[in-house]
C-alpha cells in the first residue's frame, strides 16, 4: 500500500507545492533566527545535511550564508526545482539536492562525508510509525562527526491540544485546501483529510484530490526522550526560532513557558 508521503509528495507533488512557494519570503529570517541559535550553542556548521528540503528554501538560504548543504526529499519533483532555484540565486556551488527517502537516508548518503549535523525544519518529521521515526534519527546521528548536532523544527504538541481545531481551510496560491482533523490523545497522532480545490475563475472552484495523511506530535519532554533514544544528547530547545530555550541542565528555566506555549519547538541535540 502506498504511504501517504509517496502519494503526495511523490505522486502529486504540485498540490503542496504552493505551500513551500507561499513561505519563501520567511526562508530568509528563519534561517537566520536558526544559526542565531545554533551559534549560541557553540555550533559554526560549515557542512549541512537539510532532511526533507522540499524545494530548497532553506538551503539556499543557508548556502547564501555560506555554507555547503545537500539537500534531500522524497519528490524528485521538489528536489529538481531545488536545483534550478540554486542555479538561478547563483548558490550552485554550494548546494547539492537528491531525492532520498529519509527512511533510507543512510544508505542513500553512503558515500558522503560526515556532516556537521542535519537540520530538519517545518515539521518535516514524524510521518510514520513510532519505529520508524526512531529509526530516521539513528540514522541521521550515524551521518553526523562526533560533536555535531541535531536541529529538529516541529509543531509543539502542547500547543497543539489547546488550539486544536477539527476543521480549516488554507489558500496556497491558486488553491484551496479543506482541511478536517481528528486528534488521537493516547497514540498523540493527528489525521488529516485535505481537500485540494484548484480555482478556474473568479467564483468557480475544481475539485482536484482528497489526500488523507497522518503523522505524530510530541510535547517538550517526549523529543528530547525520543532524540537520547536515538543517541543524541539533548541539549537546549527553543520556542521555534526565537532566542532563549530551556537546556538540558536547566531543567525547565525561566524561559520554559516561553518555550512550552509556543506553537513550534526547535530542539537541537549533540553527537
Amino acid at each position: 500500500m502506498t504511504h501517504w508521503t509517496e502519494e503526495l509528495f511523490k505522486e502529486h507533488p504540485e498540490l503542496f507545492l504552493g505551500a513551500f512557494e507561499v513561505r519563501l519570503e520567511q526562508s530568509y529570517d528563519e534561517v537566520a533566527g536558526l544559526l542565531h541559535c545554533l551559534s549560541e550553542q557553540g555550533f559554526q556548521p560549515e557542512r549541512l545535511l537539510d532532511l526533507n528540503c522540499g524545494i530548497g528554501r532553506h538551503s539556499i538560504e543557508l548556502a547564501r550564508q555560506g555554507i555547503q548543504v545537500v539537500g534531500t526529499d522524497i519528490s524528485q519533483d521538489y528536489i529538481d526545482i531545488a536545483t534550478r532555484r540554486a542555479a538561478e540565486e547563483g548558490v550552485a556551488g554550494k548546494t547539492l539536492f537528491q531525492a532520498a527517502d529519509m527512511r533510507g537516508i543512510a544508505a542513500a548518503l553512503a558515500g558522503e562525508e560526515p556532516f556537521d549535523g542535519v537540520v530538519c525544519l517545518w515539521t518535516a518529521f514524524g510521518f510514520y510509525d513510532e519505529a520508524t521515526n526512531l529509526d530516521v534519527l539513528r540514522q541521521c546521528l550515524g551521518l553526523v562527526k562526533e560533536g555535531g548536532f541535531l536541529a529538529l523544527d516541529i509543531i509543539n504538541r502542547d500547543w497543539l491540544v489547546q488550539s486544536f481545531q477539527e476543521q480549516g481551510f488554507t489558500r496556497w496560491n491558486e488553491r484551496i485546501v479543506l482541511e478536517e482533523r481528528r486528534f488521537n490523545p493516547i497514540s498523540s497522532r493527528i489525521y488529516n483529510t485535505w481537500t485540494f480545490l484548484r480555482q478556474q475563475d473568479k467564483e468557480t472552484y475544481k475539485l482536484e484530490k482528497t489526500v488523507k495523511l497522518d503523522h505524530q506530535v510530541w510535547s517538550l519532554h517526549e523529543l528530547v526522550a525520543l532524540i537520547n533514544k536515538a543517541g543524541w544528547r539533548f541539549q537546549t530547545a527553543y520556542p521555534g526560532f526565537a532566542p532563549g530555550g530551556v537546556t538540558a541542565e536547566d531543567g525547565l528555566s525561566a524561559a520554559a513557558d516561553e518555550v512550552l506555549q509556543s506553537r513550534m519547538l526547535l530542539v537541537i541535540g549533540r553527537k
